[in-house]
């Protein structure tokens, strides 16, 4: 479940999620159902909130991009050990 703070139209609004692979350098789609996907409104005291499922395809440093509305909203930065 994604949940995000400071959205100020969630139903209008969409979420792009992209991995980058440090050592590969290599783009890839991190969500199952396509790059991109629909928020919805409150919960859990976020703003704006989406339910989806991740797949990474091997281990390494990841940084997962999160785009709003094709605007760069965030980075979550990992190190996949499996």
């Amino acid at each position: 479940m994604w949940h995000l703070w400071g959205i100020e139209n969630p139903n209008e609004t969409k979420l792009t999620v992209v991995g980058f692979h440090r050592e590969t350098g290599t783009v890839h789609q991190i969500l199952t159902t396509g790059w991109t996907i629909e928020l919805g409104g409150e919960n859990n005291g976020a703003d704006a909130h989406a339910p989806s499922s991740v797949s990474n395809s091997m281990a390494g440093k990841w940084a997962i991009l999160l785009y709003v509305d094709g605007k760069l909203f965030d980075v979550l930065v990992y190190n996949i050990k499996e």
